[in-house]
């Protein structure tokens, strides 16, 4: 009987964290594109603004590989519009768009293939 109840205890409580775990667990997105940026300047001056977006935990605009990749929070899903609508009026210059489940699906390494400039 003793251990019947033991075994019960260790059920529920397994269960119990397991749930907690669950529910817990933030989703983390990633977006990454081109981004054609005239210069150093223009890049900064998007990235700071792209920095309040509530939905963004990390931003990084490269000037130099006009590559750009973000991390989300407190979202479950990201589409394509949505993510170029964060660049806001640069939103015409972005392409080779790729979004994903961070640690969960591939990120496509740079240089993107059959991505034209």
């Amino acid at each position: 009987m003793k251990s019947i109840l033991l075994s019960f205890l260790f059920l529920v409580f397994g269960f119990s964290l397991k749930s907690q775990t669950l529910a817990t667990s933030e989703v983390t997105l990633f977006g990454q594109c081109m981004i054609e940026l005239e210069d150093q300047n223009e890049a900064t001056t998007l990235e700071t603004e792209m920095r309040n977006n509530p939905n963004i935990k990390i931003v990084r605009l490269d000037y130099n590989s006009q590559r750009a990749f973000i991390l989300t929070k407190d979202i479950d899903q990201l589409t394509e519009e949505q993510f170029t609508s964060w660049f806001m009026e640069y939103d015409s210059k972005v392409r080779c768009i790729q979004v994903g489940r961070y640690g969960i699906d591939a990120i496509k390494p740079f240089p993107f293939e059959g991505c034209e400039k």
